[in-house]
């Protein structure tokens, strides 16, 4: 039995892991999806002030006065980032942390600094107040390959999905990420994804057949894979 801590990217808050969390229950493991400050039912607290630094602090307060220990820390796309930096300050708490297509952040950089200019200069057109907008179903259709959204997905995820703070991808992460570097980690690549596999030297690989929200999409799949991660 593993302590999983669930984290969503962009948009999604502990909401999007209801379709996983049975699974990995049902396998024995303790649970917690959490949601970040500006998404799910803490969007109210969202501000300009919400950057890369909040949301990490958002998981290391989750871990630290929930008492967790020997945490697998499992973060979907844009979460790698904060999920990184957080357990780069609680290595001692973290046994495992499991990325999920996600983001990975570098030391003393922004995710927009390390984001070609075309991509930034085409999110930055969208934002308003302050907030990335959910993706359109033609952004989703152009840029996420196969990503294996139903109509009745789109419609979940819209029906909760909130814009997200532009800060976190303007903050740098920081300067010394060496402690996250000595921690097991796995990557989950989803092969609908574009794009090739990355090359993650220090991380054991694993390819999901699934689109880029597979809690969405291949949530009994995505459990099994997670549950293995904690095993191993």
């Amino acid at each position: 039995m593993s302590t999983i801590v669930l984290v969503g990217g962009m948009f999604l808050g502990a909401w999007a892991w209801e379709r996983v969390t049975p699974s990995l229950t049902a396998h024995g493991h303790r649970v917690h999806p959490l949601t970040l400050t500006g998404l799910g039912d803490r969007a109210h607290l969202g501000s300009p002030a919400t950057t890369l630094t909040t949301h990490a602090r958002d998981i290391t307060a989750a871990i630290e006065y929930g008492g967790l220990n020997e945490v697998v820390l499992v973060a979907h796309s844009y979460a790698g980032a904060p999920a990184t930096v957080a357990a780069n300050a609680i290595p001692e708490r973290i046994a495992r942390v499991v990325y999920v297509a996600a983001s990975l952040p570098e030391p003393g950089r922004s995710l927009f600094d390390i984001t070609p200019a075309f991509i930034v200069e085409a999110i930055m057109a969208t934002v308003r107040d302050g907030l990335i907008p959910v993706m359109s179903d033609e952004i989703i259709d152009t840029n996420l390959g196969e990503h294996g959204l139903t109509p009745e997905d789109r419609a979940w995820l819209r029906a909760r999905g909130v814009g997200h703070p532009i800060g976190t991808y303007q903050d740098p992460a920081p300067d010394d990420l060496d402690a996250v570097r000595k921690l097991p980690r796995t990557y989950v690549t989803c092969t609908g994804d574009p794009g090739d596999q990355p090359d993650l030297p220090g991380h054991d690989m694993v390819a999901l057949d699934s689109g880029h929200w597979p809690m969405i999409t291949r949530p009994v799949e995505l459990a099994r894979v997670l549950d293995e991660a904690a095993r191993s």
